[in-house]
């Protein structure tokens, strides 16, 4: 039942024409490194991003994964063919509170979650960030498979990118990014749970996982993208990993 729910689901994001942006951004291509890092959460209610930083092992968004329903990865295969890969076991940082989330407040909205078989078809463990919690004025790269507009469910499903700054008064449980002023640039639905990535030494490195975002009027996306910085929460990560038997 749930291989069918989820095929169902995929089918449902697979575009039928050229892929458009995500807002504001632009397809990452095949080639890019980031590529192989990042994939899909799909379940019975919608879907999020997510950083392979396992053989088995996914980190992501604790509001993505907390409702204790099935859930699965999902990657393409030939032909963007959707292979499931059912999640067996979900660990959410213990200070998340959902209700701390829903108000954009000093939610630590992070999980780690391990799929039933390795996760291969071409997708690698990505570096988690080694630095400091990313200052105002950094740049920061946000990647996910949400959709290129608001409510345009048929554009998801397209692993896309685009260049944010960090703003205000980066924290130990909140990071704000933004794009340039003026421009509709950020994370949407389906983008959460992704990661966001900073360069260090040359490679793309974790620095964040988004959590929520803002839009314009009444618009909910395309202004601010709410993000977890890692740094802070390097120590549980690891031993989240080491508990689920991955390595970091």
């Amino acid at each position: 039942m749930f291989r069918a729910i989820s095929a169902a689901l995929a089918a449902t994001i697979l575009p039928a024409g050229a892929a458009l942006a995500v807002i504001g951004g632009a397809e990452v291509p095949a080639g890019d490194p980031v590529s192989a890092h990042v994939v899909m959460i799909s379940g019975q209610n919608g879907f999020c991003s997510g950083a392979v930083i396992g053989e088995r092992l996914v980190l992501t968004a604790a509001h993505c994964v907390e409702d204790g329903g099935r859930i699965g990865v999902l990657v393409f295969g030939p032909g963007r063919q959707p292979i499931i890969n059912e999640v067996v076991e979900r660990r959410v940082h213990p200070a998340y509170r959902r209700a701390e989330w829903q108000a954009r407040r000093t939610a630590v909205d992070l999980a780690v979650i391990r799929t039933a078989n390795p996760i291969g078809n071409g997708r690698r463990t990505t570096a988690i960030s080694g630095g400091g919690i990313p200052q105002a004025g950094a740049a920061i790269r946000l990647v996910g498979f949400g959709p290129a507009s608001e409510g345009d469910a048929r554009s998801a499903g397209v692993l896309r990118s685009a260049a944010l700054t960090v703003t205000g008064r980066p924290s130990s449980y909140q990071v704000r990014l933004t794009g340039p002023s003026g421009a509709a640039l950020g994370a949407c639905t389906g983008d959460s749970g992704g990661p966001v990535f900073a360069s260090e030494s040359g490679r793309p490195a974790v620095t964040g996982v988004v959590s929520w975002t803002t839009g314009r009027g009444a618009g909910r996306c395309g202004n601010l993208t709410g993000t977890v910085p890692v740094s802070p929460h390097r120590r549980w990560i690891e031993d989240t990993v080491r508990g689920l038997g991955g390595s970091q």
